[in-house]
């Protein structure tokens, strides 16, 4: 009788862990002469599940009710977790795709067609010489585009990138914050430098900053827009506004010194909705939320100032694509925001 119980005791527990097991999906993907190939390799029960849809500008795959775990392998496009059964891909734009799946060993194959690509439609070398003549024509025709989107003025820019020295801020696995924000924050500054605008980084190497330091930095270069840079824990990109309440704590004002943001509140919350707007353009409102950030260091700041958390290390991929992403999305939302104000002046 004992054996009997210890014996349904043990089938009760298998169960038990088997329906919560964390199963691992090996992810890679390459860039062929056509396409751009999405592969997602794991337990056969798991890739028969497979729904794979398009969400705005981005591919998801959702496998309903099945946690999993990614393993990257050669990963060249950005991706991040949104749930734990769901994936979001977020390749550059495409004009279709194609999925299909492989036995020996699982596979979800995706094939997205990007618009830059020389797609599936090609025929011989003849045709394959008029489609690097389009493409050339596609690239002088972009680069008229980004002069089109000069910003109107001059603008003073300041980057922030958090933590840093004996700050480390989030650190996973290979990834640390401070590394990364910074990384983000040069690319972010050599791009704005070939726009119209003079861009400063408030640290330009791995060493401390107070935010008093920082603010005082962004505020004796005149900025008119200041951003700072962190990785959050979030799934999604998280913008933070300035806020100053009316009655202020004892023990607060120290953290309050010269009140920077009060004049400077307007512009603020037009620079937050400006990239905000970029976010969504691109990955979808969904993908972005707003929090209000009383007394920081963007109290201080005399100009339009938030801060952005990126998606944390668990639910993005932080390749050089993602980055560059990130970076295209504040220029963007940077050009909007003087877009905006040239027009209220």
């Amino acid at each position: 009788m004992k054996k009997i119980f210890l014996l349904f005791l043990f089938m009760i527990f298998s169960a038990t862990s088997s329906s919560g097991d964390m199963h691992r999906i090996k992810l890679r993907a390459a860039h062929h002469p056509e396409f751009l190939r999405i592969v997602m390799e794991g337990p056969e029960s798991v890739i028969s599940k497979a729904i794979v849809n398009q969400r705005g500008h981005n591919i998801q795959v959702t496998f309903p009710g099945i946690e999993f775990k990614i393993e990257g392998e050669k990963v060249i496009v950005a991706y991040k977790k949104t749930s734990d059964d769901t994936i979001l891909f977020l390749p550059l734009e495409f004009r279709g795709f194609k999925v299909f799946t492989l036995k020996n060993p699982s596979r979800l194959v995706i094939d997205v067609f990007l618009v830059k690509g020389r797609g599936p439609e090609r025929k011989g070398e003849k045709q394959g010489k008029k489609q690097v003549s389009r493409e050339k024509k596609q690239e002088r025709s972009e680069k008229k585009e980004i002069e089109k989107m000069k910003l109107p003025g001059i603008m003073t820019v300041v980057i922030d990138s958090g933590h840093g020295g004996y700050e480390y801020g989030i650190i996973r696995e290979d990834y640390i914050e401070k590394n990364v924000v910074l990384d983000i924050a040069k690319k972010l500054s050599s791009s704005m430098n070939r726009d119209n605008a003079r861009c400063f980084l408030t640290r330009e190497s791995d060493r401390f900053l107070g935010l008093n330091e920082r603010a005082q930095f962004a505020n004796s270069k005149g900025a008119e827009v200041f951003i700072s840079l962190h990785v959050g824990n979030n799934d999604n990109i998280v913008i933070y506004a300035p806020f100053i309440a009316e009655s202020v704590p004892d023990m607060i004002k120290p953290f309050m010194v010269d009140r920077g943001q009060e004049e400077f509140m307007a512009e603020s919350f037009m620079l937050l909705d400006s990239v905000r707007n970029a976010v969504a353009s691109e990955f979808g409102n969904d993908m972005v939320q707003v929090k209000p950030l009383p007394y920081s260091l963007l109290s201080k700041v005399e100009a339009a100032a938030i801060m952005i958390e990126f998606p944390s290390f668990d639910d993005a991929y932080y390749g050089g694509e993602f980055r560059t992403d990130m970076v295209n999305i504040i220029h963007k939302g940077i050009y909007l925001y003087e877009e905006k104000t040239s027009r209220w002046d």
